[in-house]
């Protein structure tokens, strides 16, 4: 599997991202998988940039994880850069860095099989959680606008509430439209959700899915290609896409 991705905050330095294995799954044998593996174009290697931010805490050689590099940002969440090239390090633990700083080179170190760059995300207490909303700039290391939103929804549908969306919680959903539970409580958090991901058209948020609402929500359908009818549902993809399951 080779797939581009367009993403917002970038960890390659020449901007171009291809997942060769997905977070949470292996394209051949469907391992639990902490991070998300890249190349460049054409499986071109490229430097290795700091997606945000922080302070180095770790610059190290590691059996399994090869040179890695773990920076940790403003919410205490740490970005994870491994199999780097010997001796490719540009920083050093105690650096200060800003986003799009180069730290290291890629390369083939450690449980590695062909130059790549596994990346990953760790939570506040060392635990991986999904990087792809922070690669797409849905989520950042100041606000967690995504997590916040899922734990919200998975909350107003009796969902397990861990912030991870998942088949339970898509399984919950329900309808949403001006006309189809335009006054259900997960209608505000949509709302807030459109809102902080940069489509301020949704309005007002007051609960209500009216014109505005309809209006934000076919222009996500459209950037996300879904079905462009302004319905929330999860027949028409709507709903996957919001959760990050697409």
């Amino acid at each position: 599997m080779r797939k581009r991705i367009d993403v917002k905050n970038n960890v390659l330095l020449h901007k171009e991202h291809y997942v060769t294995s997905d977070y949470k799954t292996r394209n051949t044998n469907r391992k639990n998988h902490n991070g998300i593996d890249m190349v460049g174009k054409n499986s071109s290697l490229d430097d290795i940039i700091a997606i945000d931010n922080g302070k180095v805490i770790k610059a190290k050689c590691h059996e399994l994880m090869g040179y890695y590099v773990e920076i940790q940002h403003q919410n205490n969440y740490i970005s994870r850069y491994q199999h780097l090239k010997k001796d490719s390090f540009k920083v050093k633990v105690g650096d200060n860095i800003n986003k799009g700083d180069i730290v290291g080179s890629m390369g083939n170190t450690g449980n590695s099989f062909g130059a790549h760059l596994h990346f990953a995300i760790l939570n506040d207490k060392r635990v991986a959680v999904d990087p792809l909303p922070y690669l797409l700039g849905y989520t950042n290391f100041e606000n967690d606008y995504f997590h916040k939103f899922v734990r919200n929804i998975q909350r107003v549908f009796n969902a397990k509430v861990d912030g991870y969306p998942g088949k339970e919680t898509l399984s919950k959903t329900i309808t949403i439209s001006s006309t189809t539970n335009r006054r259900h409580k997960a209608v505000k958090y949509i709302q807030e959700y459109l809102k902080e991901i940069g489509y301020p058209s949704v309005g007002n948020v007051d609960g209500v899915a009216g014109p505005k609402f309809t209006k934000a929500v076919k222009q996500f359908q459209k950037d996300h290609n879904c079905m462009v009818d302004g319905v929330i549902t999860k027949g028409n993809k709507t709903w996957k896409k919001l959760l990050r399951l697409l």
